[in-house]
């Protein structure tokens, strides 16, 4: 039981694990326009009733002024793309702490209210560092300083009169504040990195997994269809049932081979290669499996964008060419890649037989093809002329919602 309860401690005092960028970038987004809500507030307040502070407590303007110089050194910092480090937000809450003191103490001390400034102030300590001893070190040196200003600024505290009793109060609230944010976030984070280690895991065995089908069943599938043409040549045309059975199933050879393609390429998205690249890859495979004739095309320089989204263009690309080659009969396909500024088209065209009125209820091509668009954030459109040859598929997504990281 002793050890138990030992390992427990320890897991709690534990460092806490670094914190992540985008969330420090966030949280210094926040605290900077809490700081300029605050900024404002406070120089209504100075306006409001000026003759309740000034000339006896013109200090006070002290703080909307060194407020303003450094809140907005670090909002254009945020807003030149700089980088933003957990020590800068630090800085930032010392600087805080700093102002706050300085106002409770023009404002003698105890009876002043910026004292409730304190706790957004050691909120975004608490949120950004999971280190629990951490936060609870920040905010007892805050709570020691509230004290001895307390006790030294103004007429001080008068604890016959039970003023020790308010005190006692906030730094209960502030410490139970801070207590609770830091278990909440280190919770959350716990569980957003094992879930990340539990994506990362997946994505691995999904690449492993397109490895091994191009090593082995791949390869296997196109030995069959070698032997296969090898067979239809001996076969000649002396037996025309023979002959129909060997096309028919190298047909189908083709379409596995065709098929196991899409893990095997969607792999390489996976891995971070560009959308752009393995495209070209692709469509170069569809022809040489295929013996379709195909060709693409790409316009502007590809942005880094998010695994989702080009693997979700990726698909819907991987089914277009498919439905082309097993239901179109197509002369040729093409595969269209554009960026433009805030936009993102992809198409695959062919000049086949086009589409049935009843497509879209026929099996789950189409209506895959729009769950894919529709979960990376863009819009499906499916062209194709009444009695004419030819069917052209178009995604089109915003590029806000496309980038990211891989």
């Amino acid at each position: 039981m002793l050890r138990g309860g030992i390992e427990a401690i320890r897991q709690v005092a534990r460092p806490g694990t670094p914190p992540e960028p985008d969330l420090v970038f966030y949280a210094t987004w926040i605290s900077v326009w809490g700081r300029w809500a605050l900024w404002l507030a406070g120089l209504f307040l100075l306006s409001y009733r000026p003759a309740f502070w000034y000339p006896h407590a013109a200090e006070y303007a002290v703080i909307p002024v060194a407020l303003m110089i450094v809140n907005g050194a670090a909002h254009y910092r945020l807003l030149r793309n700089m980088a933003v480090t957990p020590r800068l937000l630090l800085l930032l809450s010392a600087v805080d702490i700093t102002l706050i003191t300085f106002g409770v103490a023009v404002g003698s001390g105890y009876t002043s209210h910026l004292f409730v400034a304190y706790y957004p102030a050691l909120a975004v300590v608490a949120v950004v560092f999971s280190s629990l001893w951490f936060s609870l070190a920040w905010t007892t040196t805050v709570v020691t300083i509230y004290i001895v200003v307390c006790l030294v600024a103004g007429p001080g505290l008068d604890f016959a009169a039970g003023a020790d009793t308010p005190i006692i109060s906030r730094m209960t609230v502030l410490y139970v504040l801070v207590l609770g944010i830091s278990l909440v976030t280190r919770f959350e984070r716990v569980r957003w990195q094992a879930a990340v280690a539990r994506e990362r895991q997946l994505r691995e065995e999904r690449i492993e997994l397109s490895q091994k089908i191009h090593d082995t069943t791949a390869q296997t599938a196109y030995m069959i269809d070698l032997g296969l043409h090898r067979a239809r040549q001996l076969a000649g045309d002396t037996n025309h049932d023979l002959v129909a059975a060997l096309d028919a199933t190298s047909a189908l050879s083709r379409s596995a081979m065709w098929e196991m393609r899409g893990p095997i390429d969607a792999g390489h998205i996976i891995e971070g290669r560009e959308l752009g690249r393995v495209l070209w890859s692709h469509c170069a495979t569809f022809e040489r499996i295929t013996a379709v004739p195909a060709k693409m095309w790409q316009s502007g320089d590809e942005p880094p964008l998010a695994t989702e989204t080009r693997s979700g263009l990726f698909s819907i690309a991987h089914n277009a060419l498919t439905n082309a080659f097993l239901h179109a009969q197509p002369g040729g396909v093409e595969l269209g890649l554009s960026f433009e500024p805030g936009l993102i088209t992809l198409s695959v065209s062919d000049n086949g037989l086009g589409l049935p009125d009843d497509y879209a209820e026929r099996g789950r091509g189409f209506s895959g093809m729009r769950a894919e668009a529709e979960q990376i954030g863009g819009t499906l459109i499916v062209e194709s002329p009444d009695g004419g040859i030819g069917t052209t598929i178009t995604c089109v997504v915003s590029l806000d919602r496309a980038e990211g990281g891989i």
